[in-house]
């Protein structure tokens, strides 16, 4: 769903002349992630926001609009309070989700697999006190299409999707590694979103991800798996 973008109106005028910018062409665009493109001539920046916020107030969408003039100015990006309850309603979410995963090429609509489910791989971390319902309120769990191995999971933390290799879905390796993976991107969801975070691993990841039952072990073969890729293997011959 996208609204008529009234929430925009004044918001170029209000924030642009903060960054020292004149508003050029500035609009929204369907875009997979909640992003930004811009090009400058002189001062005259020319902005394109995601279509997610079309119908978002002009508070909120002035709020998105300085964190990304902050990014362009290459400065930390600050994004406000107004933005960020949005964003993160349940409200939101439940209506951008669907067109998040439409947009999503490689994703299938649900996580119930051949030979294994997500929500098992959940409901087992949960029961071994590693995951807690505060970590997956409002989550969908969902396979890749196709198989991927040099990533063998990933998170949208804003849109709350987490989304695991179906390379994964079968006997081949160990049901631990895959519960390691979706633990791995349930860290991401505790942590919240972090809108352009260039460190999502950081040092809070990593002591969440140590606490993983026999970590070396099982994130050792985790590692192992992008060496089975069919596609690598055909490349060595």
């Amino acid at each position: 769903m996208v609204g008529d973008g009234s929430g925009l109106s004044g918001v170029p005028e209000l924030v642009f002349p903060e960054f020292g910018f004149v508003p050029g062409k500035v609009g929204f665009a369907a875009r997979k992630d909640m992003s930004f493109a811009w090009s400058i001539r002189g001062k005259t920046l020319n902005l394109t926001l995601s279509d997610y916020l079309a119908d978002a107030p002009s508070d909120v969408i002035a709020d998105f609009t300085r964190g990304a003039l902050m990014r362009i100015k290459g400065m930390k990006p600050v994004f406000g309070k107004a933005y960020l309850d949005y964003v993160t309603s349940d409200g939101f979410i439940l209506v951008k989700r669907p067109v998040y995963m439409r947009r999503s090429r490689n994703i299938l609509p649900d996580g119930h697999g051949d030979v294994r489910s997500l929500y098992d791989s959940v409901q087992r971390l949960m029961d071994r006190g590693l995951v807690f319902d505060s970590d997956i309120g409002n989550t969908v769990f969902v396979w890749t299409k196709k198989p991927t191995y040099t990533r063998l999971g990933y998170c949208s933390t804003l849109m709350r999707m987490v989304a695991v290799s179906r390379a994964l879905d079968s006997e081949r390796y160990p049901e631990e590694v895959l519960d390691y993976v979706v633990y791995h991107e349930i860290i991401h969801l505790r942590l919240g979103y972090r809108p352009f975070d260039n460190n999502p691993h950081d040092a809070a990841f990593r002591r969440y991800e140590r606490m993983y039952p026999d970590f070396p072990a099982v994130s050792a073969m985790a590692d192992k798996i992008p060496l089975d890729n069919p596609q690598r293997k055909r490349g060595r011959r």
